[in-house]
């Protein structure tokens, strides 16, 4: 009887030592969590976010000042308002959607161009005989690629980077690559290959300019606006070193010097440029050449349209004048160290008669002489027509037709002319070009 009430005893004390250590257990554990290293949750993976390759924001070295009249200031945020949805238009032409890849703080913009068509070429050469081309239809068509980056430091220095390229398909010949373009910016500094400082009127709303490269060189550029309406670009340029085949010429011991200004209020842009470079031989010459070109925008009838205008003139310095179409035939006739003296003009014009229908129309003259000896001169003369329709129902992608007229005079002692160059050509395309 004594035993039972010590066994209830010890059995009370054995359960209360259990339930000391059941209630222990979670203090111990909470103490080997706390003192081991904590997991840290997973982390969302990043995905690439959407950015704009915008122009940098450079502030004019001249930005105006506070002594402007009030009427002045007032008509001036007066013309702004009524202009506001015009320079949204602007600027969003003028920048490039992109994607910041994961990781980093640099926007990436891929972008390209993809053309093809069907032409017709007939020719007409009083001298050629049996030799003359015959009309054929060709199927032409290019595809061009570009990459561009851009990236902000914290200072607010911008550097960015530009890669293009063209492949051009050969048919039964091998396809044809062009480098366009590739350079690298720091802030308002340009190196390396890019379109030339000096030229203006570039032909982009033509079919020919889809499936010709630009006019470019390697260069050295600087460009800053001087004020709200004036921009100042100075460059050391090499054309010859450019890839899109210039007009042969002797190389200097050092880069030509390009000068532009460029002049821009509300419809009008005005372009001027000149072009200085050393001409090697037994006695050294400065060859030259200028650039005077404006586009002027109007409205017609409700409908938008413009007018661009431009002259240039060069004495030993060919490479700067002409279109990519003119340099094409010229360097097919003159050979490095022909002391040459020349001028090109253009006339164009661009009329949206919908959102979607547009003509454009141009006309130019390329001349080119060149003195092969003392009593003999050669002499190269292009002048050329085009016109086209084009349809744009959305936007990267767009449709037309277009023809042309080319009437070629050559005269030449002692050189051998490519039968197509000389006297009319005739053609006629069907294009389709998609942008993305």
């Amino acid at each position: 009887m004594q035993e039972a009430p010590g066994g209830a005893k010890i059995g009370r004390g054995v359960l209360c030592a259990l339930l000391l250590a059941l209630g222990a257990a979670p203090a111990a554990l909470s103490l080997a969590e706390a003192a081991s290293p904590r997991r840290l949750p997973a982390r969302a993976p990043q995905l690439a976010r959407s950015c704009m390759i915008e122009p940098p924001d450079v502030a004019p070295l001249f930005p105006a000042t506070g002594n402007a009249s009030t009427s002045a200031t007032k008509d001036s945020e007066d013309q702004d308002d009524d202009e506001d949805d015009d320079d949204d238009e602007d600027d969003d032409d003028e920048s490039v959607p992109g994607l910041i890849l994961p990781g980093t703080t640099t926007c990436l913009a891929i972008s390209g161009t993809v053309s093809a068509g069907l032409q017709y070429d007939s020719y007409r050469i009083p001298k050629a005989g049996d030799a003359e081309p015959r009309p054929g239809y060709s199927w032409p068509a290019s595809a061009s690629l570009r990459l561009e980056t851009s990236h902000d430091l914290a200072s607010g220095l911008r550097i960015g980077t530009a890669f293009e390229m063209m492949v051009t398909p050969g048919g039964s010949q091998p396809d044809t690559t062009t480098l366009e373009e590739a350079t690298v910016t720091v802030g308002t500094m340009t190196f390396g290959l890019a379109t030339t400082r000096f030229s203006f009127w570039t032909g982009d709303e033509f079919a020919f300019s889809a499936r010709l490269p630009s006019r470019n060189a390697n260069l050295i550029a600087w460009e800053r606006d001087l004020t709200d309406r004036w921009n100042l670009a100075l460059s050391l340029e090499d054309p010859s070193a450019g890839t899109t085949g210039s007009i042969p010429a002797a190389t200097g011991r050092v880069p030509d010097g390009v000068a532009r200004l460029t002049y821009t209020a509300g419809d009008l842009t005005l372009h001027l440029a000149g072009a200085l470079r050393e001409v090697p031989g037994l006695v050294p010459k400065l060859g030259r050449a200028g650039i005077v070109g404006a586009t002027y925008e109007f409205t017609l009838l409700g409908r938008p349209g413009e007018i661009t205008a431009q002259i240039a003139g060069a004495i030993d310095a060919a490479a700067y004048i002409g279109s990519s179409l003119d340099a094409t035939s010229a360097r097919q006739i003159l050979v490095q160290g022909d002391s040459s003296r020349g001028f090109s003009t253009v006339l164009a014009t661009r009329r949206e008669w919908t959102d979607e229908l547009a003509t454009n129309f141009y006309v130019s003259r390329y001349q080119i002489a060149v003195p092969l000896t003392a009593s003999a001169m050669g002499k190269l003369r292009v002048d050329r027509m085009t016109a086209n329709l084009v349809w744009t129902p959305v936007d990267g992608f767009k449709a037309g037709i277009e023809g042309s007229i080319a009437q070629s005079r050559i005269a030449f002692e002692g050189r051998s002319v490519p039968a197509n160059l000389g006297g009319r050509l005739l053609s006629g395309q069907l294009f389709f070009e998609r942008t993305f």
